[in-house]
C-alpha cells in the first residue's frame, strides 16, 4: 500500500489521472482523527475541493490499538446508505404539517463518495463548505450562539438515520459485519474500562452483551460533536467507518457522553450543556416516535442511559480518553460513570 500524506498526495492524484499533470494542487492535513490520514485537496483552477482519506492499521493513541485497513470500504458503504436514508427523510418532511422550527434552518447531510482506490485503501469524497467547523471546536471555544438549534438538528439527523432503517432486513444483512465496531468501540471502550475497574467488569460485560444483542437499525458508531461539521445553514455528519446494523442505544449514549463531559468541563456554564442534551433527546425521540412502539422507546431510553454511563467511564479510563479534561474533571466523570453503571438514572435531565 502506498502511504498517502500531505507531501505525496499531489503526485498520487496526478499519477492516477484525477488531476492534470500541471494542474495546481493545494493539500492540507485535517486534524482530529486517530485512525486515518485525512487530507483536504483544493484545486484552484476548478474552484473545487475534495477530501482524501486513507486508513491506517495502527491508530494514533498512547496504547497499541490496531484495526484492519479494509474498514475504509465500510465507510464508503455506510456513506451511501446514509445519503439514501436522508433523501427519503427529506421527502417525508415536506409533508409534515408542523415541522420543528428550531431545527428547520439547517440542511443536514453527509459527504458524497467520489471514487475509491482499492489497491491503496483510499477514499475520495466531497468536502464540506469552506469555513465549516466541528461542533466540538465551537463548544470548547464557547461559541454557543447556535448551540440549541444545532443540538436539535443533530437529534433529528440521528433520528432520521435510525427511524429510516428500523428493522430493515435488507440493511441488516448488508451491514451484518460488526467486527470494526467491536475493534474500535466495544473493546477499547467498554472492555478496556473493565480492566481498569475490575469490580465493574460484570456490569460492563452485561452492557457489551446488551449492545450486541439489540440489533434494530443503522448505527453510526461515532456520532459525536467532533464529527458534526457546522456551517451557518448546513450540518454534515462525517466518519462512518464503524457504521453497522446494531443497537441505537450506543449512538445515543456515545453522543450524550460528550455533552455531559463538556458540562463538567464548563463548570459554571454546565446548565447549557445539559439543556443541549435534553434538546437533542427530545428532537430525536420526536422523529422515532411514529416508527417505534412506546414500550420499545422506553427500553431504548433505559439502554441509552446505561451506554452513557459506560461511555463516561470509557472516556477517562478506556483507550481513547478525552484530551481536554483535567484530573479533577476526570475524577468527577469517573465517579459519575461508576455510580450510573451500578444504579442508572431514570431520566436524562429534570425536564425529560
Amino acid at each position: 500500500m502506498l502511504e498517502i500524506n500531505a507531501q505525496t498526495a499531489a503526485g498520487y492524484l496526478r499519477e492516477r489521472g484525477h488531476v492534470g499533470p500541471h494542474e495546481p494542487i493545494d493539500v492540507a492535513e485535517l486534524a482530529g482523527g486517530v485512525s486515518n490520514v485525512v487530507l483536504l485537496v483544493t484545486l484552484p483552477e476548478r474552484g473545487e475541493r475534495l477530501v482524501l482519506k486513507q486508513a491506517r492499521g495502527q491508530l494514533r493513541v498512547k496504547e497499541e490499538w490496531l484495526c484492519p485497513v479494509e474498514r475504509i470500504w465500510r465507510e464508503a458503504e455506510v456513506l451511501r446508505v446514509c445519503a439514501g436514508l436522508l433523501r427519503s427523510a427529506e421527502r417525508g418532511t415536506r409533508n409534515e404539517e408542523q415541522p420543528p422550527v428550531v431545527a428547520s434552518f439547517f440542511r443536514t447531510g453527509v459527504p458524497s463518495v467520489l471514487w475509491e482506490d482499492r489497491a491503496n485503501y483510499c477514499l475520495a469524497m466531497t468536502a464540506a463548505l469552506p469555513n465549516s467547523r466541528t461542533w466540538k471546536e465551537m463548544l470548547l471555544r464557547g461559541r454557543t450562539k447556535l448551540s440549541l438549534p444545532i443540538a436539535a438538528a443533530a437529534g433529528r439527523l440521528l433520528g432520521r438515520l435510525h427511524a429510516g432503517s428500523w428493522c430493515d432486513t435488507a440493511l441488516s444483512s448488508a451491514l451484518a459485519d460488526r467486527s470494526y465496531f467491536d475493534l474500535l468501540r466495544l473493546d477499547p471502550y467498554y472492555r478496556h474500562a473493565a480492566k481498569n475497574h475490575p469490580d465493574l467488569a460484570p456490569r460492563l460485560a452485561e452492557l457489551v452483551d446488551s449492545v450486541w444483542n439489540h440489533r434494530r437499525c443503522l448505527v453510526h458508531g461515532d456520532y459525536s460533536p467532533k464529527n458534526l461539521l457546522v456551517w451557518p445553514v448546513q450540518l454534515w455528519l462525517i466518519d462512518h467507518e464503524v457504521g453497522h446494523f446494531g443497537d441505537p442505544a450506543f449512538d445515543l449514549g456515545f453522543f450524550l457522553t460528550h455533552l455531559v463531559a463538556k458540562a463538567i468541563h464548563a463548570r459554571a456554564a454546565c446548565r447549557l450543556y445539559l439543556d443541549l442534551a435534553a434538546m437533542f433527546w427530545r428532537e430525536y425521540r420526536a422523529v422515532l416516535a411514529p416508527v417505534v412502539p412506546i414500550s420499545e422507546l422506553a427500553d431504548l431510553k433505559s439502554r441509552m442511559l446505561l451506554n452513557l454511563a459506560g461511555c463516561l467511564l470509557a472516556r477517562v479510563d478506556g483507550k481513547s480518553p478525552l484530551e481536554y479534561l483535567d484530573d479533577a474533571e476526570r475524577r468527577v466523570i469517573r465517579q459519575l460513570g461508576r455510580e450510573w453503571l451500578v444504579s442508572p438514572p431514570e431520566r436524562l435531565t429534570e425536564s425529560d
